[in-house]
């Protein structure tokens, strides 16, 4: 009976653990995840424009054939970060949901709650002598569930890869632990395949085997025994031979997927990569280390881009940051020298640094600091911490000021850490929060300037895109992507040379900028320069052969020229490369309609309209096409569609009024043109002019029947 109310005891007692803990994650971010979110930052290049997720049937091929940001993995211009479950678990959302940002976000916050309760699972089941396993348990879940740093990877949707590599690294974790004391290879060869199939979530679900070697390693016993019967047991066990071979195995097959070619990433994205200086790439890259740590230790700082003017570059011994790193290195060492004794520590430490690995500058990366890659690594650093804080609480454990005192700052913690997790979730709702944020932190940083810009220029605010752009190239001159789109601004405000001048310059900084060599075709062609506009188009097309909005462009060019033909080919082989390109489908089925090819249009809007089911430029010629052909009804269908989606469209009115008046509707075509007028009175002529023309002929009908 005593043994019964104990389990029941015990079951309770783990129910309101793990109810507490997604509690937690609840309130750090649940409302972050279910209203007014929006796609923000890098989720707008991998999923809202990435043609790989909205692309229906399934192009299985293309997805794995394609980078994550859905460029072609063997072209120059691709990261080669390849994952593609990530990218088919966002086509499939699309598929049955619709490109949503909030229902994805909310499976992030459900895939962050699953990886609290594994957590919290995993260190359970650990052996670790000295230490209460129930409370390192549910302290080290907790401060994992509330952690600020992982704002990022939960409200970013393209967190996903991290939120997954998590996942199957604890579940690896979980197996390694239950196999401990079991013979054979099952576990082993199910691990490496839950490695395989995390590679293609986050290539960092490579360094998966090593921390399972790792957690081995201590669970067995192995740390106990003299130096050399350690090295007699490792180079025996079976099971690390496995490791080491199927992880070379892995990288391999990956590197061979990707034809063996390293990404080619631009001093923007990494100055301190790209640094030609060895001893300052090597102090610099020490130091971001640190800073890493630190997010962790104090997520005060948190920001969306650590690229430019965040950290500055370490050029001297003598620079006073590096203590910062001489005390890092001195406390691992420390800890190294005690490891016997400090075995849980030593677990904590070598599961953050062994995630970390990929990013820690080894190999080139595209980053600074990414706040999203420290989301694995910091199962390591809860662990190592609440270790620390449990070692502190056991040591006074006769001393009940000091322990009141300890139970209360690490309540104040929590309290801190949510409150900090909450207002970071609602800075990462949308990009004006998330933009302005960040420069709180880095004010200095050119990338954060040239964000607050672009969406600036989104948003209409010229006078701050201007601003905000002219500041980006000051901090940095040789920023390509700033000095474009502020050529494209002044080209907007019709500006043209000083549009010219800086798009040169963008291109002077980065000679195979085939956007930049585009947007210089038009702004020559809007200076009558049409030679001059065809070679930069051509020049674009050199760097990128499947740039669809340049042969839209290069077909408004020929149109210009009133080359007819040239002008529709190009739109043609525009809506080839991309099918989701509405102003070339409206440019081709304008000319048919106007050429009289009703046909054609009828057949290539069909078509159109596959591909972009909703697009009301598709649907209104489409209704000019069948009131033509005196097909009234589906016109008065689309019509009204049209009017629906944009009911302040003066000419959908103005059109739908002409219908009418084909139709002999006379009464409908009245108050159809009258809507335009009243939408638009000194644009509305036609339908000024056609309403005038009705009116004067009910008056003579009117007059016909009095006689």
């Amino acid at each position: 009976m005593v043994s019964i109310d104990l389990r029941h005891s015990s079951t309770l007692h783990s129910l309101v653990c793990q109810s507490i803990l997604v509690l937690m994650c609840l309130i750090c971010y649940g409302y972050g995840g279910l209203s007014g979110a929006k796609f923000v930052f890098d989720d707008t290049v991998a999923i809202v424009k990435n043609r790989n997720v909205y692309a229906l049937p399934t192009n299985w091929t293309a997805i794995f054939s394609h980078d994550f940001w859905g460029a072609p993995l063997l072209s120059v211009d691709s990261h080669k970060s390849f994952r593609p479950l990530t990218t088919l678990m966002f086509h499939y959302e699309y598929a049955l949901l619709g490109l949503n940002a909030a229902h994805m976000k909310f499976l992030n916050l459900l895939l962050h709650c699953v990886n609290t309760l594994l957590m919290w699972r995993l260190v359970r089941s650990l052996y670790v002598e000295e230490i209460d396993i129930e409370r390192w348990a549910t302290i080290s879940a907790a401060l994992f569930a509330a952690h600020p740093v992982h704002t990022e990877a939960v409200s970013g949707v393209v967190g996903r890869a991290e939120l997954m590599f998590g996942l199957i690294h604890l579940l690896c974790l979980m197996l390694t632990v239950a196999s401990v004391d079991k013979p054979g290879c099952k576990s082993v060869i199910l691990i490496l395949l839950l490695t395989a199939i995390g590679m293609l979530f986050k290539e960092s679900a490579v360094t998966i085997p090593l921390s399972c070697a790792t957690l081995d390693y201590f669970q067995n016993g192995t740390y106990m025994l003299p130096r050399k019967l350690q090295q007699r047991v490792i180079t025996t066990r079976l099971r690390y031979g496995c490791y080491i071979f199927g992880s070379v195995f892995l990288v391999v097959a990956r590197l061979w997927w990707q034809n063996f070619e390293a990404p080619e990433f631009k001093t923007v994205d990494n100055p301190i990569a790209h640094n030609e200086h060895l001893l300052t790439r090597g102090l610099s890259q020490q130091y971001l280390l640190v800073m890493n740590f630190w997010l962790m230790l104090c997520p005060q700082w948190l920001c969306f881009d650590w690229a430019l003017g965040c950290v500055n570059l370490v050029t001297s011994i003598w620079d006073m940051r590096l203590q910062a790193v001489i005390a890092f290195y001195s406390f691992i060492l420390v800890a190294l020298m005690n490891f016997r004794r400090l075995a849980g520590l030593i677990l904590g430490l070598a599961l953050m640094v062994i995630p970390f690995l990929p990013a820690s500058g080894i190999i080139r990366v595209g980053f600074v600091i990414a706040e999203r890659t420290l989301y694995v690594p910091s199962i390591g650093f809860c662990l190592l911490s609440v270790y620390g804080f449990l070692y502190c609480y056991n040591y006074n454990a006769d001393k009940a000021y000091w322990r009141n005192m300890l139970q209360t700052l690490i309540m104040l913690l929590f309290a801190v850490m949510m409150i900090r997790t909450r207002q970071r979730a609602a800075e990462w709702l949308n990009e004006e929060t998330l933009f302005s944020s960040a420069l709180q932190v880095c004010p200095n940083n050119a990338k954060v300037h040239y964000n607050i810009a672009r969406l600036a220029t989104d948003t209409g605010n010229s006078t701050r895109a201007f601003q905000h752009y002219h500041k980006a190239i000051e901090l940095y001159p040789e920023y390509e992507s700033a000095l474009m789109n502020l050529g494209n601004l002044y080209r907007e405000h019709g500006q043209l040379l000083t549009a010219e001048k800086y798009i040169r310059a963008a291109l002077i900084a980065y000679p195979a900028f085939p956007v930049a060599w585009m947007n210089l075709g038009i702004v020559q062609s809007a200076q009558k320069k049409f030679d001059e506009a065809l070679h930069s188009y051509k020049e674009a097309l050199k760097y990128r052969a499947d740039y669809a909005v340049c042969y839209y462009n290069m077909g408004n060019l020929y149109l210009e020229q009133q080359r007819y033909a040239e002008a529709l080919h190009h739109w043609q082989h525009a809506v080839t490369v991309n099918p989701r390109q509405p102003k070339a489908w409206a440019n081709i089925l304008t000319m048919l309609d106007n050429r009289g090819m009703y046909e054609d249009a009828l057949r290539l809007s069909e078509q159109g309209l596959i591909q972009l089911p909703h697009e009301p430029s598709i649907m209104f010629i489409r209704a000019n096409v069948l009131g033509k052909l005196k097909h009234y009804v589906e016109a008065e269908s689309l019509y009204k569609q049209v009017i629906e989606m944009d009911p302040h469209n003066m000419l959908y009115h103005t059109n739908l009024g002409v219908l009418y008046h084909r139709w002999d509707k006379v009464q409908e075509a009245i108050n159809s043109y009258r809507t335009a007028i009243s939408l638009h009175a000194s644009r509305a002529t036609t339908a000024r002019d056609n309403l005038g023309k009705l009116l004067k002929r009910m008056e003579r009908e009117a007059a016909k029947e009095h006689e």
